[in-house]
């Protein structure tokens, strides 16, 4: 399937094509990743299937980590590296990064910021909003409701906004609404985190947070309209990452681990964005 073919089913997919010497680059590196990762496993005394297993989350890890990297701050391919770096890092001390959370931040970055240069189709944010219910309830994050919520909602502000992604939003929040009803608000006061954890957020944070600040007109172009992205559309796709891997303090220590791909593309953005 052709790109042109691609864009008219869907507006939040973007092909990983060889032809650009950085897509090159990860294609190269993700096999690496795996057997990295299938490595340890083995040292580790896994099985078979475990071995397997921390091949395919590594492959996973760092692809979602450069991909969500390249949409978070889209001018500055070397932070996306930094962040599939420390990405593999994760992978390989955390027990359970959550690869559902990469990706369903991802798209909705994608929405608010449209690097693919086109609206969100109804059917995009059918399947968005399904990823997101799945996310609350697999992950016992109802904040990420609020967040999914937060990112249809802002499309429906940003320039060229799309009105329709107030029903959605809407559903975000119902989502987490009947998380609520059926399980009860179980949060967890960030200050009884670790101090290293609380320390490493913070400093993540504010490193973050300035890159948005430092955040220039964009040179990049929607890949389907060739027309440049606005920088207000590409800062409140970075807040809603941020609020992605804020939201996940509310969870405790394992909330950070399910998090912690995320933590680690938001580290390579603040690092990334002062070489």
């Amino acid at each position: 399937m052709d790109n042109e073919s691609l864009y008219r089913l869907t507006s939040i997919a973007r092909p990983l094509e060889p032809k650009y010497p950085t897509n090159k680059a990860v294609l190269l590196l993700m096999p690496v990743a795996g057997i990295v990762g299938a490595a340890v496993s083995v040292l580790r005394g896994g099985d078979t299937l475990s071995v397997f297993s921390a091949g395919l989350t590594a492959v996973g890890a760092v692809f979602g980590a450069w991909a969500l990297g390249r949409e978070l701050a889209p001018d500055h391919n070397v932070a996306a590296f930094i962040g599939m770096a420390l990405a593999l890092v994760v992978v390989l001390v955390v027990e359970s990064p959550s690869l559902l959370l990469v990706f369903v931040e991802l798209f909705l970055v994608r929405i608010v910021n449209r690097t693919v240069g086109l609206p969100a189709r109804v059917s995009d944010s059918v399947a968005v909003t399904v990823l997101v219910a799945w996310a609350v309830y697999s992950l016992e994050s109802p904040l990420l409701g609020w967040v999914a919520a937060a990112a249809f909602g802002l499309d429906t502000a940003l320039p060229h906004p799309q009105r329709r992604q107030v029903g959605f939003a809407a559903l975000c929040l119902a989502v987490s609404a009947g998380w609520v009803w059926c399980d009860g608000v179980v949060a967890t006061d960030p200050s009884t985190l670790a101090a290293p954890i609380r320390w490493l957020a913070a400093v993540v944070s504010i490193g973050f947070f300035l890159a948005i600040l430092r955040t220039p007109e964009p040179r990049s172009v929607g890949d389907a309209t060739g027309e440049l992205l606005t920088r207000r559309r590409v800062q409140a796709g970075m807040l809603i990452g941020w609020l992605v891997a804020i939201q996940s303090l509310s969870s405790g220590s394992q909330g950070v681990e399910s998090a912690g791909l995320v933590w680690a593309t938001l580290a390579g953005i603040a690092v990334g964005r002062w070489r």
